[in-house]
């Protein structure tokens, strides 16, 4: 069952001391044993300090090591839930569709309704909108390029690195610039979004792995659950997951936002009448 706690860790990772890693990679691969162990032995264990443990704790978002045990505890519990009602979790395909579902819940336990309707409310107001992508989540950008330009967006999509180069020395002040990456420290990424803050931007960042400079250039930031967690990941795509943030801001949109909403529907009715065959065609 994937984890948020250790969804949360993994995404954390690049950002950790040599302490704190060591710690990390610990609860990571012995998480059962976190909820019975103590401070002092857990310090033991990884070789470092209790002082270490706690800092780790907080940058989690813990109080303290307690707080980490709690949240662990909780999620055993929800997680053996959902087993004991489970008779298929034996089959491929249901152990397939549980990480699925799991890589969802996981995300949507990182997400702050707060952060979200803010994003969505900069999205409305923007003059202009920046999709920022690069490899394997390039589609994800094209796919909410293509649902916002339906309902009357000025969107434009940048997956290439001459492309990215050229927009981040041509930002206009009232642009919003998206960003949907594995990692904001990709260079070319990293220099857009630099660019995009020093002229006034707003910046929306949807990632799997957060750091401390993503806080520096992000005004919504989004984590998504890293399929590294999931039973079967070496199988699996992550990209499900960036898909779910990405329409869980344009289901907003369309919730508080009437106008939008009749946009959506006459592109709707557009499209259908434009794909639809007459069965006369289809006759031989």
């Amino acid at each position: 069952m994937v984890s948020t706690v250790i969804s949360k860790i993994i995404s954390m990772q690049p950002n950790f001391t040599i302490s704190e890693n060591t710690i990390s990679q610990f609860v990571i691969n012995h998480a059962e044993q976190i909820l019975t162990t103590t401070i002092t032995a857990l310090a033991d264990d990884t070789k470092t300090s209790e002082a270490s443990i706690n800092r780790f704790c907080k940058k989690l978002g813990y109080k303290g090591f307690n707080g980490l045990k709690i949240a662990l505890a909780q999620e055993k519990f929800y997680n053996n839930m959902i087993q004991e009602n489970n008779p298929n979790s034996n089959n491929f395909i249901a152990s397939i569709t549980s990480d699925y579902r799991n890589m969802i819940n996981s995300t949507a336990a990182m997400l702050e309704e707060n952060t979200v309707f803010s994003a969505a409310d900069a999205i409305r107001q923007a003059k202009n909108i920046n999709i920022f992508s690069i490899s394997s989540t390039s589609f994800i950008a094209k796919e909410f390029c293509f649902k916002l330009e339906m309902l009357g967006f000025c969107v434009k999509i940048y997956t290439d690195p001459l492309t990215i180069a050229l927009k981040a020395s041509n930002y206009s002040k009232d642009d919003l610039s998206v960003f949907i990456v594995r990692s904001i420290m990709i260079k070319d990424i990293y220099h857009a979004a630099s660019a995009s803050k020093e002229r006034g931007c707003k910046n929306i960042t949807i990632t799997s792995i957060d750091s401390p400079k993503l806080n520096d250039l992000s005004d919504y930031k989004f984590i998504i659950s890293d399929k590294l967690v999931a039973d079967n990941y070496v199988s699996l795509s992550n990209n499900m997951a960036y898909l779910y943030v990405t329409d869980v801001l344009y289901g907003i949109l369309l919730k508080k936002d009437k106008t939008l909403l009749k946009k959506k529907m006459d592109s709707d009715a557009l499209l259908n009448s434009m794909q639809a065959i007459d069965s006369r065609e289809l006759e031989y």
